[in-house]
């Protein structure tokens, strides 16, 4: 998938997540008061699922992450290739400890502008990590949508997808990507909105 679908589908996703175990606390959409602390909750896991949403495409120096992070990138992309390493169940685990390095940055930085309450909640839940991994791991499920699948046992070169027959998937930067990803947003939007209506 292209960067954008990865990002909205897991975003989507990670409002489902969230709705689900309540992760950064009480939905908005039932909050009676927005506290402060509530939005930096939210605003810090769903910036992680659209960091770890990215992430995996790191190996592509021309996706949207692979652009940011330059000559890391390329030099990843020579040595493992392109939806390799970074799209299996190792590069989850790799992707974990990415999540958990992040996630001591973010909790750094709000600790530097003195928001010990939001770092120490951060610290406790492990929002950050969460969200990446969530994010990875949701990046993974899409690209096994498309025709190519993903590799999740490399080094084992075997791809895998969804559905198994590869002619039900889609070509990366084809309509039937777009028609999925609305399809599953309107989805979303369709459920949040009848969850305002019927509290």
């Amino acid at each position: 998938m292209e960067g954008r679908s990865h990002l909205l589908v897991a975003l989507a996703a990670g409002v489902v997540l969230d709705s689900v175990v309540h992760l950064t606390g009480d939905p908005l959409t039932l909050a009676k008061t927005v506290p402060l602390i509530l939005l930096v909750r939210k605003a810090v896991y769903y910036l992680a699922v659209g960091f770890g949403s990215l992430l995996p495409d790191i190996d592509n120096a021309r996706s949207t992450l692979g652009r940011r992070f330059g000559i890391v990138s390329k030099e990843i992309q020579r040595i493992a290739g392109h939806r390799t390493l970074f799209h299996s169940l190792l590069g989850l685990a790799l992707g974990s400890l990415l999540a958990i390095g992040a996630e001591q940055v973010v909790i750094y930085l709000l600790k530097q502008r003195s928001l010990f309450l939001p770092a120490s909640f951060i610290a406790g839940s492990h929002l950050v990590f969460f969200g990446v991994l969530f994010g990875c791991i949701m990046h993974i499920a899409a690209d096994a949508l498309t025709l190519g699948g993903v590799p999740l046992l490399w080094p084992s070169h075997k791809r895998y997808g969804f559905p198994p027959n590869s002619h039900w998937r889609f070509r990366t930067g084809t309509w039937p990507e777009f028609v999925i990803v609305w399809s599953f947003i309107i989805l979303v939007g369709i459920g949040i909105w009848q969850s305002v209506i019927f509290i």
